[in-house]
């Protein structure tokens, strides 16, 4: 199980890059305090390597639990190969368990391949000191778009989104390799992400893995 916690550790790093999360502590007992901030989601708790130590489970449903500002601002994050069990630990504990389904995903870069968008659209991409930004639009309107953190060897996607209408047109596959051959460029080897199930099809038609479930919980 070390590699799937370091490989999440790995993903909660870009993530908050993402995010503009700068404040994370990690205690050193497996969990990882992350001080979102937002109004609906104060604190959230990474839990590493669940399955081998649940205990670690039960101690962030205490931390979520006292987090400050009341009920539903502290949530758990969790990878696992046991989601059944997971969610009933989380439910005994006191929680309210996320039913959205979401996968931990990874890559090599250099496998997944590259694609053009359609000419009726164009695409933009920057790069914002460690993070990339990439948009596709028609007429100058933003109708897909999606980020990428780089840190270190590891390149974690997030926020890749489409508008209703234009789905289903290779816009959420140009974005990713679009953001995929600029953090190949910045040193970047491996790709990580969560995926929806909204975009489940999407990132295993460009080459991605499943290695585990995620499980969110709120208190």
């Amino acid at each position: 199980m070390r590699d799937r916690e370091e490989l999440v550790r790995r993903w909660q790093a870009g993530w908050s890059v993402s995010r503009g999360w700068t404040t994370v502590e990690d205690d050193h007992d497996g969990i990882l305090t992350v001080r979102a901030g937002e109004d609906n989601r104060a604190m959230e708790y990474v839990v590493l390597d669940a399955d081998d130590k649940p205990e670690r489970v039960e101690r962030a449903a205490e931390l979520a639990l006292a987090a400050p500002g009341g009920r539903g601002a502290g949530y758990i994050t969790l990878a696992t190969d046991d989601k059944e069990a997971r969610v009933e630990q989380l439910e005994d504990l006191g929680l309210e368990v996320q039913r959205d389904q979401d996968w931990l995903m990874t890559i090599q870069l250099s496998e997944q391949p590259a694609l053009k968008l359609h000419e009726r659209y164009a695409l933009h991409t920057e790069l914002e000191d460690d993070l990339i930004i990439t948009r596709a639009t028609l007429h100058g309107g933003v109708v897909s778009s999606g980020r990428m953190a780089v840190v270190g060897p590891d390149a974690v996607a997030d926020r890749i989104e489409t508008d209703p209408a234009h789905r289903r047109r290779g816009l959420g596959s140009a974005v990713m390799a679009s953001l995929v051959e600029t953090a190949a460029a910045q040193g970047a080897k491996r790709g990580i992400l969560i995926a929806s199930i909204d975009g489940l099809r999407l990132y295993r038609s460009l080459g991605w893995k499943v290695v585990a479930d995620v499980v969110t919980a709120r208190c």
